[in-house]
């Protein structure tokens, strides 16, 4: 054979084995569906806003960045608690995924995605959002049939996340200060210029309230003179529902940034105790509830006050609170003979 032509079909040769590696090698690029944005992709710093909707009850909060707080939308500037709150834009920004059981959901009903449990959604920086859809929990209970919406991948997300999420809305992370009266009430004490100016307690073999001999000697408070009972109750019930018009300042620390809402050591202050027995355990729980009521707003609609031995400032109705003063400084509520 002649050696050039030789050359040459070993060329070829060489060539081809070339490309027989490189086909094997690099096989044709499978095309796949697009893997979902799930929320472990999303950086917490980002969100901006949340909105949770679980068996019909629904809030949203957002950020307000100039005091890096969240509030409720849909409440007079309200935070949310600091301390129910921590965590929950990261746990918003990174479910617990375990795995995709499938690339298309042929059946949402199936999983109860036609009608999902819970939906949750976050709007980042950009505006845009991601939404999570929520469905049954599997067989074993230790995980929900998920959905991110716009995309066709049935995922598993863990069940305590999605319990955890759910407990925002039926039990929202509301500030202490944002209270409702729940138990018995057993003891009222008023104080102003940091002295004890009217106290009722509970006498429990009566089951009547008593005026409280001052200086108090005992916890609950006792005395000799009776009180007129229904009125007592009467105005617990009002202190136990107050009527609040937001925050006005957080996270105050010294006396003199209290001072300018006139909410002080010596402004009217009043503590409720309330007792609730745990049907459980049997032992009566006790926790009280507390007011400082300061100065009347520039317009007359409000007057700042403190509650719950917490650091923010806030707003309650003049005409509501003013109703408290009359406690203070009105008549004592006797029992009439």
């Amino acid at each position: 054979m002649n050696l050039r032509l030789l050359l040459v079909l070993i060329s070829v040769a060489s060539y081809v084995s070339i490309g027989v590696v490189w086909f094997v090698t690099n096989p044709t690029v499978e095309q796949r569906e697009p893997e979902p944005p799930f929320f472990y992709t999303l950086d917490p710093t980002d969100i901006r806003q949340i909105s949770l909707d679980t068996r019909g009850e629904r809030l949203s909060w957002s950020l307000r960045e100039d005091v890096n707080r969240w509030y409720f939308d849909d409440m007079n500037n309200i935070p949310a608690d600091l301390f129910r709150w921590g965590g929950i834009t990261q746990l918003l920004g990174g479910p617990r995924t375990q795995r995709v059981l499938s690339q298309q959901i042929e059946d949402p009903s199936q999983y109860g995605l036609d009608d999902p449990t819970g939906t949750f959604m976050v709007t980042l920086r950009d505006g845009s959002s991601v939404t999570l859809l929520l469905g049954d929990l599997t067989p074993d209970g230790g995980n929900n049939y998920a959905q991110v919406e716009g995309f066709p991948q049935l995922v598993l997300v863990d069940s305590s996340w999605g319990r955890v999420l759910e407990r925002l809305v039926t039990e929202p992370p509301l500030p202490e200060w944002h209270y409702t009266l729940v138990g018995k009430p057993r003891e009222m004490i008023l104080f102003y210029e940091n002295e004890v100016v009217q106290a009722y307690g509970w006498n429990r073999e009566e089951e009547a309230w008593y005026i409280c001999t001052v200086p108090l000697e005992t916890d609950p408070c006792t005395g000799t003179l009776k009180a007129d009972t229904p009125a007592v109750d009467t105005e617990l019930e009002h202190f136990g529902n107050p009527v609040i018009g937001g925050a006005v300042a957080l996270n105050l620390g010294e006396d003199e940034e209290f001072e300018p809402y006139g909410t002080l050591v010596d402004s009217p202050y009043i503590a409720v105790r309330i007792e609730n027995k745990n049907e459980t355990t049997g032992v009566t729980e006790v926790t009280r509830l507390t007011m400082t009521i300061g100065d009347l707003t520039e317009d007359g609609e409000s007057r700042y006050a403190v509650a719950n031995e917490t650091s923010d400032v806030i707003l309650i109705d003049a005409e509501w609170a003013d109703r408290v003063l009359e406690l203070f400084f009105g008549e004592a509520l006797v029992e009439q003979s």
